[in-house]
């Protein structure tokens, strides 16, 4: 009884953020529409509605745009509204071990303005400074006096997204480095940070080969190997902000040496760098090969298209140990589509019948089933469109309950 007075106005305020965010997604999805629309789609009553869109007008985010089409019935035209998509920006930045991408976004995610540049060595906190910079750069370029709402940092290595903090990226040299911290200190707004992976699948979901399908899990594979899961059209983060990081489950049998520290991780045999490793030890163990002395993941590629034995021998290995990798995050995630990203996906045609066999071995029958196989659609765009989208999604203004609650 004694809670009943506080409790109720937690109610309050939480209905009033939920009927906000109902009316806001509704002109925001709606295209221009009027009050009175807007209390028949939300069900909300109309002097309500009238608050709210008062509201939504003071704070920017909603605009009139003058007389609609006046009812058969008669009376005075109804004022319509529309939403402000240059009521504020996101900013995504993609961090890159050579390359880093920054990229401007308006309130409905649309891309304003991006830059790109080398990644620069040395410490961490100048790198962020410089990304801080070119964001800046970028916003007052394209939209002079443009507000900055939140920014998203898409890294590749482990992230603790609950304390924005990157655990560790071999590429970059990066070791719990706070880059929420860091990066809000410069720009004074919210900074959420995620890894490649997560990124890339919020992008293929909203914008790329998911068609929003929600439940949705992608192998990104490179340099390295990890996995980003939706549940619901959200990322699962896990409790310390590490989960999918299947690339660091451990093999038996296998005693390579990650570059995470530990021995027999699962990305040393299902990588760009394995599938290099594999045709190097059959070089030297006498097997012939046109490849020559200093060969990358490309050249084993484009060796294997050309019938080379142990090219396609190397491309066959890395691609059934991604397909083993498949089958546990099938079994794992049963998500409804599992889509194949980061810069392997170039050479999906290779890498693809082999995952699909393996996973289809060893996944479970009825995860398996359910499960659609996909290459990604946005290629390299994948993880500076999932940084904004991030960005976007973690913003005050959209679906601000879901991220108050």
């Amino acid at each position: 009884m004694d809670g009943a007075g506080p409790r109720r106005g937690a109610d309050h305020t939480v209905m009033r953020e939920v009927n906000r965010s109902l009316v806001l997604t509704v002109v925001r999805e709606g295209g221009r529409v009027s009050r009175a629309s807007l209390a028949r789609a939300t069900t909300l009553a109309k002097p309500t509605v009238s608050a709210i869109v008062d509201e939504l007008i003071a704070d920017g985010l909603v605009r009139e745009v003058g007389p609609g089409v006046t009812a058969v019935s008669g009376g005075r035209p109804p004022i319509l509204l529309e939403f402000n998509a240059s009521s504020h920006l996101v900013v995504g930045a993609h961090i890159g071990a050579r390359r880093t991408t920054v990229a401007v976004g308006d309130a409905n995610g649309h891309e304003v303005a991006r830059r790109e540049f080398d990644t620069a060595d040395g410490e961490p906190e100048a790198v962020l400074r410089e990304v801080a910079a070119q964001a800046t750069l970028a916003v007052g370029a394209t939209v002079p006096g443009g507000r900055i709402a939140a920014v998203g940092v898409v890294l590749p290595g482990l992230t603790d997204f609950h304390r924005g903090v990157c655990l560790l990226a071999p590429n970059l040299g990066w070791y719990d480095v706070p880059v929420a911290e860091v990066l809000t200190a410069v720009l004074d707004v919210p900074v959420y940070v995620h890894n490649a992976g997560q990124a890339a699948a919020v992008a293929e979901n909203l914008e790329g080969v998911g068609d929003k399908v929600g439940d949705l899990a992608l192998l990104y594979v490179g340099t390295g190997l990890s996995a980003g899961v939706l549940s619901a059209g959200r990322v699962f983060h896990g409790t310390g902000g590490t989960a999918g990081e299947i690339g660091h489950c451990r093999m038996p049998g296998n005693a390579e040496q990650c570059n995470c520290g530990n021995v027999g991780c699962l990305e040393t045999v299902a990588s760009g760098p394995a599938m290099v490793r594999f045709a190097r030890e059959a070089i030297a163990a006498g097997r012939v090969s046109a490849l020559g002395d200093g060969f990358d993941a490309r050249a084993v590629a484009a060796a294997a298209r050309s019938g080379d034995a142990v090219a396609a021998e190397a491309v066959a290995e890395v691609g059934g140990n991604l397909g083993l990798a498949a089958s546990w995050v099938i079994n794992a995630y049963n998500p409804a589509m599992l889509v194949l990203g980061g810069g392997l996906a170039a050479i999906s045609d290779l890498l693809l019948p082999h995952l699909r066999d393996a996973a289809t071995e060893y996944a479970l029958g009825a995860a398996r089933r359910g499960v659609e196989i996909q290459v990604s659609k946005l290629g390299r765009d994948a993880e500076v469109r999932g940084a904004v989208l991030l960005a976007l999604q973690h913003s005050e203004t959209y679906y601000r309950v879901v991220f108050r609650a």
